[in-house]
C-alpha cells in the first residue's frame, strides 16, 4: 500500500515547470491576457453544459470563489504563482487560446501541459475537484482535447521547431530528448511535418537503441514503454478504497467502463478475478520519452484492445500546484482515459497492458495488429499515444507456482517505491527503458 505522507504535492515529471520558475508566470500572463476570440464549437458546448445545469453552475462558482481564496490566503506566492481565474468566462476563454497553442518553452521551461497548468488554482478547490470528476464534464473536456489533437497534427503546430536553436530546437531540449536518435520527416527545417510528428517519433535503429532483453523467453519480464518507475505492487486486491493517506490498487475500480460494452468484454473475462493477487508495476512518462509501447511477451491476444473514458484533471492528491497529477499516478489508473489490452502466454500466465492518459495526454491508440488471437513477439508495436498518455501499468497473473522479482539486467533490485522525481527531466534514478528487464519469474521451490 502506498502512503501518501511519501509522495510530495509537487511531485515534478518535467511536463510543466517547477512553481517557482518565472516561466510558470509568463505562461499564465500570455494566456490570461490574449486577446478573447469566438469560442470554437467544442468549448461552447462546455459553457452551455455549465450554464445550464444549476448543480454545474454552483460548482463552476464555488471554484472560482475558493481559488480567490487561495490566493488571499497567501498559497499563491512568488514561488508558487497560481493564476486567477474569476469566473467561466475567464476560463474558456484561456482554454480558447490554448487551443490553437503546441507545447511550448519559455525560457528555456517546457510548459508542455498547457490546460493543466491553467487549472493549478481550480482543481485544488472543492468545487473544482468534484466538477472534474463528473462524466458530463469529463465528455465535454475530451471534444476539447480531440480539437486540440486535430491542431497538434497541423503542420502550424511545428511552430517549435522552425528555428534552430530555439524552442524544441534549442541545447536544452535536444538533450533532453537525444535529437540524433530519431527518424525525422525531413533533413532540413522543420524536421517533423507536425507537432504529433515529433511526439510519435521512431528510432533511426530501435535494435541499437532499445535492444530487447531476452527476446526468446517470458522467463525476463520487459517495460513495454519507455519511462520510470513509480511504484510496484503485490498482492493487489480485487477491491479497496482510496482513502487520504492510501493509495491502493484496486483491480474492480481498474477493470470498470462506463462504455456497456467495453464493461461486457471485461466482465465476460474476469480480469479482476484473474489478476487477483498479482503484481502491479507502474511507469510515467516525461515529455522527451519514446511515447510508442511494444509488447512484453511472447503470446496471443486475449480480445481485441478497448480504451476506458475518464477523467482528465481529476487527482487525489492535492493541492498540486506543479505536479501536473504525477502524485495520484496509482489513483489514476481506476479513474482517467486508459487503454486495456491482455495477453495470454503458454508458460508464464496472462499479462495486462494498460496505457494510462494524465491530465490532458489522455490519447491512446492500439496497433492494428494487435486484434483476439493474433500471435505476438516481445518487441512487436502494441500502440503509441498522440499526445497522449503519459503513465503505463502493467498487471501480471499471481502464478501458484512461481514467484515474480522485479529487478533490471543488473541484478539491482527495484524499490517499491522510490523517490519521486524532482531533477530538470522529470525522471527518478530508476528508468525503464522499453524492451529492457523489469524483473525475472523463479520457481518458489528454488
Amino acid at each position: 500500500m502506498l502512503h501518501h505522507q511519501l509522495v510530495p504535492f509537487s511531485v515534478q515529471s518535467s511536463w510543466v515547470p517547477n512553481p517557482n520558475r518565472e516561466s510558470f508566470r509568463l505562461f499564465f500572463e500570455m494566456v490570461l491576457k490574449a486577446k478573447p476570440q469566438a469560442l470554437s464549437p467544442s468549448i461552447q458546448a462546455l459553457k452551455e453544459l455549465i450554464e445550464g445545469d444549476t448543480v454545474l453552475t454552483f460548482l463552476a462558482n464555488n471554484a472560482f470563489q475558493q481559488n480567490g481564496n487561495i490566493i488571499e490566503a497567501h498559497q499563491a506566492t512568488k514561488d508558487v504563482p497560481i493564476p486567477r481565474i474569476p469566473d467561466l468566462e475567464t476560463l474558456l476563454h484561456a482554454f480558447n487560446t490554448i487551443l490553437s497553442m503546441a507545447p511550448q518553452y519559455i525560457n528555456d521551461d517546457l510548459v508542455g501541459l498547457p490546460f493543466s497548468a491553467l487549472v493549478v488554482g481550480i482543481d485544488a478547490t472543492l468545487g473544482g475537484s468534484t466538477l472534474f470528476r463528473l462524466p458530463m464534464f469529463n465528455e465535454k473536456m475530451k471534444a476539447i482535447l480531440n480539437e486540440w489533437a486535430i491542431f497538434l497534427d497541423t503542420p502550424s503546430s511545428a511552430s517549435g521547431f522552425t528555428i534552430d536553436g530555439k524552442q524544441w530546437l534549442s541545447p536544452t531540449a535536444k538533450h533532453q530528448y537525444e535529437f540524433d536518435l530519431w527518424e525525422k520527416d525531413s533533413p532540413t527545417l522543420p524536421y517533423w511535418r507536425s507537432w504529433d510528428s515529433f511526439f510519435t517519433r521512431k528510432f533511426l535503429d530501435s535494435a541499437k537503441s532499445r535492444p530487447i532483453a531476452s527476446p526468446e523467453t517470458n522467463q525476463v519480464v520487459i517495460c513495454p514503454n519507455d519511462g520510470s518507475l513509480f511504484c510496484w505492487q503485490p498482492q493487489v486486491k480485487r477491491k479497496d478504497v482510496f482513502w487520504l493517506k492510501d493509495m491502493p490498487y484496486s483491480l474492480e475500480d481498474i477493470f470498470s467502463s462506463s462504455v456497456p460494452e467495453e464493461d461486457a468484454t471485461i466482465k465476460q473475462y474476469k480480469l479482476a478475478e484473474m489478476f487477483e493477487g498479482g503484481y502491479v508495476f507502474q511507469t510515467y512518462l516525461n515529455p522527451y520519452n519514446f511515447h510508442r509501447w511494444w509488447v512484453p511477451v511472447n503470446g496471443e491476444v486475449l480480445f481485441d484492445p478497448i480504451v476506458i473514458p475518464g477523467c482528465f484533471f481529476s487527482k487525489v492528491v492535492l493541492p498540486d500546484y506543479g505536479g501536473a497529477t504525477t502524485a495520484s499516478t496509482p489513483y489514476l489508473a481506476e479513474a482517467n482515459a486508459r487503454g486495456l489490452v491482455v495477453f495470454k502466454t503458454e508458460d508464464y500466465g496472462y499479462v495486462c497492458c494498460i496505457p494510462l492518459g494524465m491530465s490532458e495526454v489522455s490519447t491512446v491508440q492500439f496497433d492494428e495488429g494487435i486484434k483476439q488471437g493474433a500471435k505476438v513477439n516481445k518487441g512487436d508495436e502494441m500502440g503509441m499515444f498522440h499526445y497522449g498518455g503519459s503513465s503505463f501499468v502493467v498487471i501480471y497473473q499471481n502464478l501458484p507456482d512461481k514467484q515474480l522479482i522485479f529487478m533490471d539486467g543488473d541484478g539491482n533490485y527495484y524499490p517499491q517505491q522510490p523517490p519521486p522525481p524532482g531533477s530538470s527531466a522529470g525522471a527518478s534514478n530508476y528508468n525503464t527503458n522499453i524492451g529492457s528487464q523489469i524483473g525475472q519469474w523463479y520457481s518458489k521451490c528454488e
